[in-house]
C-alpha cells in the first residue's frame, strides 16, 4: 500500500478508491462487522492481498448492537455445547491481552430465586464446568454465595424469593470500537477495507466461478469493479440476501437493549438474572447509566421493522421490577438499540433454542460464506475462514498470527502520563482512553494544535474523520463514541460545540451541516420513541 497516503482519512477517499481499482486481490470480504474485520486482519497478517467492502459504516449492524460482553456463554452449557463454551471462554483472556482498553474484566452476579431458571446444585455444577472449560484461574474462579452474601453485594435484589447466588467472571467490551480497531490494524498489514461501498452483483470468469464484485460508491454513485480470486461473504444477518438462494441458511433473532440512568437503577455491578419468562437477561452499569437486555424474538427481512417496540421495553422493565426493589417505568428509558443475531438454521428449532455456533460453506460458484457465531469467537471464526481461503487459492497456508497482534502501541499508564504532563484531568483521560485507546494521544495533539476550548469533542471529531474513516455525524455519535446511547443528554451540547468550530472553520457547509444534524436527530428520536 502507498504509505504516503493515509487512506483512513476521509479526504483521501477518491485516491483510496483508485488504489483499490489498481489492485488484484487474493481475498475480497463482503461485510464490515466484527467477523469481516477479523477475517481482514487475519488474512492480511498472513500475507494475502485483501480488500473489504461495507455498504454502510463499519460495525453499524449487529456489531454495534450486542450486549457488549466478551463472554464464555454460560447459557450454552444448558445446550451441551461444550466446544463452544471452551473456545469462546478461552478467547476472553486472549482478547483482553490484545485490547485491554476495550476488553475488561467484569464480575457478574448471578442470583438464584425460588422456581427460577437455575437452582443451587445445578448452578454450582455448571459454574465448575464453566470455569474448567473456559480455563478460568485464581481469583476469577466462581464463588457460590449465601442469601445474605448476595444481598450484601446487591441490596436492590428482592429478598422474598431469593435463595442465594454466585459470582463469576466475564469480560465487557465496546463492540463497535473493537471492530474499528481491527479494521485499522488490518491496514497496517496492507489490507484495503472501505466503508459505504455496496456490492451489487458478482462477476464471473470463463469457468463460471466468481472472480469479483460490481460495486457502487454510496457517496458518488460511481460504479466500481473489484477483482479478487476469492470472495468471502461475512454479511451476518444479510447472508441470505447475498446468497440469493431459495433455501434460507439463517434464522434471525431480534434483540433489544434499553438504557436507564444509574440513579434510577443504582446497581453495584453487572447482574445476570431471570426474566419474567423462561429466559435470563443482563443489567450492566456503564458510566452514569445501566443498560438492560436482551430480548430474543424471530425477525424476517422485508416483513418486520427493525425498531424497538413498546411491548419489548415493557418486557425488560417488568423483568427488572420482578427481581429488584426499584420503581422504574418506560419514561425512565433514555436510549435503546436493536440488533439482529444471525443464527444458522437448525431444523424447526425456535430462535431461543438455536446454538450460536458458526458454520462455513462454499457455493458451486466458489463463494465462501461464514455465518452464525458470537462476538467472542470472531478471531477463531476468522482463522477458520482464512484457512479455507488458502485451500481454495491452492496456496500453502501460513499459521494465523492474530493471537499475538495487539491492537495498541502504548499502554494505559504511558498514555495517562502524557495527559498528566499536559495538565489534563484523569476524568478527561479515562473517557478518551476507554473509547480510543492509545488513539487518545492523537486526540490530545489535535486538541492542542487546533487551539480548542476545554471540551475535547471537536478534537475527537477531527481524529475520527482523519484516522478512522468516519464520514457522518451519525457514525461519530454511534459507532465511534456511542454518545447517543450512553451520553444522550450531552449530545445537544456536543452539537453546539461542533457547529461552532466546523461551520466557522469551513469544515462543513451550512446546508450539509443541517442535513447531517437532521439525520442524527431522526435517529435519536427513533431510539427514544417506542410504538
Amino acid at each position: 500500500m502507498d504509505r504516503k497516503i493515509n487512506f483512513l482519512n476521509t479526504s483521501s477517499r477518491s485516491s483510496y478508491i483508485k488504489h483499490i481499482l489498481n489492485r488484484n486481490f487474493d481475498v475480497l470480504i463482503i461485510g464490515g462487522g466484527i467477523t469481516g474485520a477479523g477475517i481482514c486482519l487475519d488474512a492480511a497478517s498472513r500475507g494475502l492481498n485483501v480488500c473489504l467492502i461495507e455498504m454502510n459504516d463499519f460495525a453499524s449492524g449487529t456489531s454495534s448492537k450486542s450486549t457488549k460482553l466478551i463472554h464464555g456463554g454460560l447459557r450454552y452449557l444448558e445446550q451441551l455445547k461444550f466446544r463452544l463454551v471452551h473456545e469462546t471462554g478461552s478467547e476472553r483472556s486472549i482478547l483482553h491481552d490484545l485490547a485491554p482498553h476495550i476488553v475488561k474484566a467484569e464480575k457478574m452476579l448471578l442470583p438464584i430465586i425460588k422456581n427460577g431458571k437455575l437452582n443451587k446444585i445445578s448452578t454450582k455444577a455448571a459454574l465448575l464446568v464453566y470455569d474448567y472449560l473456559a480455563n478460568v484461574k485464581g481469583d476469577d474462579r466462581n464463588k457460590v454465595l449465601s442469601k445474605n452474601q448476595i444481598l450484601d453485594k446487591e441490596p436492590l435484589l428482592k429478598s422474598n424469593n431469593l435463595l442465594g447466588g454466585a459470582i463469576y467472571s466475564e469480560y465487557r467490551t465496546d463492540d463497535s470500537r473493537l471492530t474499528i480497531d481491527l479494521i485499522k490494524k488490518s491496514i497496517d498489514y496492507g489490507a484495503c477495507p472501505i466503508n459505504y461501498v455496496k456490492g451489487d452483483d458478482f462477476t464471473y470468469n470463463k469457468k463460471g466461478l466468481i472472480n469479483g464484485i460490481k460495486c457502487s460508491d454510496k457517496f458518488s454513485d460511481e460504479i466500481i469493479n473489484i477483482n479478487s480470486k476469492i470472495i468471502i461473504n461475512a454479511t451476518g444477518s444479510w447472508t441470505d440476501e447475498v446468497l440469493k438462494s431459495r433455501s434460507k441458511k439463517l434464522v434471525l433473532s431480534k434483540g433489544i437493549h434499553i438504557v436507564v440512568p444509574k440513579n434510577k437503577f443504582n446497581i453495584n455491578q453487572s447482574v445476570y438474572f431471570d426474566a419474567i419468562d423462561s429466559r435470563m437477561i443482563f443489567a450492566i452499569p456503564r458510566d452514569g447509566t445501566v443498560y438492560i437486555g436482551t430480548t430474543d424474538t424471530k425477525f424476517e427481512h422485508g416483513k418486520d421493522k427493525l425498531d424497538v417496540l413498546e411491548k419489548e421495553v415493557e418486557y425488560l422493565i417488568d423483568s427488572v421490577k420482578n427481581t429488584f426493589s426499584i420503581s422504574i417505568d418506560k419514561k425512565d428509558v433514555i436510549s435503546s438499540w436493536v440488533g439482529l443475531r444471525p443464527l444458522v438454521k437448525d431444523g424447526n428449532k425456535k430462535v431461543t433454542e438455536i446454538s450460536r455456533k458458526d458454520e462455513i460453506f462454499i457455493s458451486e460458484k466458489g463463494l465462501i460464506t461464514i455465518a452464525g457465531g458470537k462476538l467472542t469467537g470472531y478471531r477463531k471464526m476468522a482463522q477458520r475462514a482464512v484457512d479455507l481461503a488458502f485451500r481454495s487459492l491452492k496456496m500453502k497456508s501460513k499459521k494465523s498470527k492474530t493471537k499475538s497482534i495487539k491492537l495498541f502501541k502504548y499502554n494505559k499508564e504511558f498514555c495517562r502520563k502524557k495527559f498528566n504532563e499536559n495538565g489534563m484531568t484523569d476524568k478527561n483521560f479515562e473517557r478518551l482512553y476507554n473509547i480510543y485507546g492509545d488513539g487518545c494521544l492523537e486526540v490530545l495533539k489535535i486538541f492542542h494544535k487546533e487551539n480548542i476550548s476545554k471540551d475535547f469533542i471537536f478534537a475527537e471529531y477531527l481524529y475520527v474523520i482523519r484516522y478512522e474513516m468516519c464520514h457522518t455525524l451519525l457514525d461519530f455519535f454511534t459507532q465511534r463514541n456511542s454518545a447517543v446511547y450512553f451520553e444522550i443528554d450531552q449530545v445537544n451540547r456536543y452539537l453546539d460545540i461542533l457547529e461552532k468550530h466546523l461551520v466557522k472553520r469551513k469544515f462543513f457547509k451550512k446546508d450539509k451541516w443541517k442535513k447531517e444534524k437532521v439525520n442524527l436527530k431522526r435517529y435519536m428520536s427513533r431510539i427514544t420513541t417506542f410504538n
